[in-house]
């Protein structure tokens, strides 16, 4: 059984997702959440921002881990390609309406709450050192400067596939990995 504050924190990544962070109201999650307003402010005593920068967190650990478990046992080619297959399967099964859960914030962040931009920034930073983890121990040189340009690229496609509602984008990186590994 999930606590209040869980399920507040779960509810707005969802909402997120498909809604980014303009579209994600207060009165939306409360609802569905069936609470009363008192509730968000026991929880998060700053409100939208405190409950956005949790649901950031959890939605980026949630997305790693789906990543973490494509990547798992795989070599280094296979493992990216089973990635880009997380993102692809993302956007179908949501007819392309759930976002990356950290660049729908990402995008408005700088103008609006440097907390909640800097929370961005260390979730894309976790999964760029995460990525960087998995390829140094597959042997593959210069892993850093390699997941930084993986993931640039991943995202790219993702929020491009999203916006024209294919995922030839992705698709396309798989073409593109192998040069990279082997740059």
């Amino acid at each position: 059984m999930l606590s209040t504050k869980d399920k507040l924190i779960q509810v707005t990544a969802g909402l997120i997702r498909r809604k980014g962070y303009s579209g994600t109201g207060i009165s939306e999650v409360l609802k569905e959440v069936g609470v009363p307003k008192g509730s968000l402010y026991h929880h998060f005593p700053d409100g939208k921002n405190g409950l956005i920068r949790q649901a950031i967190q959890y939605g980026g650990e949630a997305q790693m881990l789906k990543y973490g478990e494509a990547l798992r046992g795989k070599p280094a080619l296979e493992g990216l390609s089973a990635m880009v297959d997380v993102m692809i399967n993302d956007l179908l099964e949501s007819d392309y309406k759930d976002a990356c859960p950290i660049t729908a914030v990402a995008a408005v962040a700088t103008s609006m709450d440097e907390d909640i931009r800097l929370a961005c920034e260390n979730i894309f930073k976790g999964w760029q050192e995460n990525l960087a983890g998995y390829l140094e121990r597959r042997g593959v040189s210069k892993a850093n400067q390699k997941a930084e340009q993986l993931y640039a690229m991943f995202e790219g496609a993702f929020v491009l596939s999203q916006a024209h509602k294919d995922v030839k984008y992705l698709k396309n990186q798989k073409i593109y990995i192998p040069i990279i590994l082997n740059s």
